[in-house]
């Protein structure tokens, strides 16, 4: 691998070899940027089809672009920025690069037996997955299938299911199941075809107020803008992150009972205070919405049901709370028949023509570095996020901004593929030298990549504060 970023291929937005880049921003409405985005290196650089490292670069640009552009609006000041194919592909799986205390921190999904792809009965292949795992999902397919916790029992009991038939039977249970489709079976499947004629990244104005926000210099592009992240899992979370690493107060709620988990904490929490409240409760529940009504962003991750049954939609939160940009992040979109489905990346990759292209001939195979969907949606749901911060300033509004992992996942495979001959002989592994930084905090010394994209002019917020779950008060400070 070069070793000096000059003597890396370089191709930039300004330049006009970046057409995939400006598509996004134009979907954005962040393509009159006028600085300038740089991107160092080539694909393919990991033995497989998809564009994995550019797919990442492109995300993370759009991120520094949406900041950039706030930059210049607060400050006048324009700004431009690089990143490395190199460091965007081990963005794409953070999680495999964060240690705490000198000892690896992964999530760790990649051993659990409940997550996998099995063999049916009819020859065809589905993805279960429970998570990191999460104990209702994981206690959810075992008694399902009445057996061990052990990869051999789970292979027996899936084999006397044809895949269909599986596939609903664990959904209506609220358990993901996905069978692996190719991306022709997925384009043409209903939920295919209801994403498909959505963008990467929706943003729809939803209600009507006057210009607001982003007054001022300000320290950072988001200083002072106040976030609720009201997420779980990867994806959500690490959105939320991103907008702290660009300045915004950032304030996690969770419910008590209902944790991530350690890893997953010190992965995407890092730069944000952590709140308890039990929404069962009704002051609990009270003081969420007040803080929403204090807010400049509300972020959710959590399924329309979770939604519906605290009172969180959109349209109403909008009408009561002027300004409000809502940003929503699911697994299969937010219209068509699989809308409510549970699924988690990997589900993803499997049900949209990923991991079946992955595979070649063979059974289905998810990306090289085990993750896809959960990063490059968290980064695209954060440009999304800046983006209408930005429309609200400019032209006021409340909006919502949506993405959704398999949406995602069908940009990926639209990016194009690379034949066989091309990255047949790349490394099947991640081994890239990395660079990396520590800090302390309240869980000892926590070791993690260093941010991918480099500005020539624009701050960006040093992000050390790393708070246990529940550590602070549900409240504005």
């Amino acid at each position: 691998m070069p070793n000096k970023a000059e003597t890396l291929s370089k191709r930039s937005l300004q330049g006009a070899s970046l057409p995939d880049l400006m598509d996004i921003l134009k979907i954005l409405g962040l393509d009159q940027f006028a600085g300038d985005a740089v991107m160092l290196g080539a694909d393919p650089l990991l033995k497989s089809p998809h564009r994995l490292a550019e797919a990442t670069a492109y995300a993370l640009l759009c991120e520094g672009i949406a900041a950039a552009s706030i930059w210049e609006h607060r400050t006048k000041e324009r700004s431009s920025m690089e990143v490395s194919l190199y460091d965007a592909i081990h963005a794409l799986h953070s999680t495999h690069f964060l240690w705490q205390s000198n000892y690896s921190m992964s999530v760790g999904a990649e051993f659990v037996p409940t997550n996998g792809i099995y063999k049916c009965k009819d020859g065809r292949f589905i993805m279960i997955e429970s998570g990191p795992p999460y104990v209702k999902l994981e206690r959810g397919y075992l008694n399902f299938f009445d057996c061990g916790n052990n990869r051999d029992s789970i292979a027996r009991e899936v084999a006397k299911f044809d895949a269909l038939d599986l596939q609903e039977k664990l959904s209506n249970l609220g358990l993901p199941a996905c069978i692996a489709l190719s991306k022709e079976e997925w384009f043409s499947h209903p939920q295919g075809v209801a994403l498909a004629s959505a963008p990467l990244i929706e943003i729809e104005k939803v209600a009507d107020c006057e210009p607001t926000g982003l007054q001022g210099n300000g320290k950072f592009s988001l200083d002072k803008i106040r976030v609720i992240d009201f997420t779980h899992v990867l994806a959500g979370p690490r959105s939320a992150r991103s907008l702290a690493q660009y300045g915004a107060d950032v304030l996690h709620i969770s419910s008590p009972y209902h944790r991530d988990t350690i890893a997953q904490n010190l992965l995407v929490n890092i730069g944000k205070r952590n709140a308890y409240l039990q929404l069962t409760e009704s002051a609990d529940l009270a003081q969420m919405h007040k803080l929403i009504s204090e807010s400049d962003v509300f972020v959710n991750s959590y399924r329309p049901s979770v939604v519906e049954r605290f009172g969180l939609q959109v349209p109403g939160l909008a009408e009561k709370h002027n300004g409000l940009v809502c940003v929503s992040i699911n697994a299969y979109g937010h219209s068509g028949p699989w809308a409510q489905r549970p699924g988690f990346d990997h589900n993803v990759q499997v049900g949209t023509g990923v991991a079946v292209t992955e595979g070649g001939a063979g059974q289905p195979r998810l990306s090289p570095v085990f993750y896809l969907n959960d990063f490059l949606t968290g980064y695209l749901a954060s440009a999304g996020a800046m983006a209408a911060l930005l429309m609200r300033a400019k032209n006021g509004g409340s909006y919502h901004v949506k993405v959704s992992l398999a949406r995602t996942a069908m940009w990926v495979q639209e990016l194009g593929c690379f034949p066989e001959t091309v990255y047949g002989g790349m490394p099947e592994k991640d081994e890239y030298p990395t660079n990396l930084h520590s800090f302390d905090t309240a869980f000892g010394k926590v070791t993690e990549l260093v941010p991918p994209v480099s500005f020539d002019k624009m701050p960006r917020k040093d992000l050390t504060l790393l708070q246990p779950f529940g550590a602070d008060a549900p409240e504005w400070m």
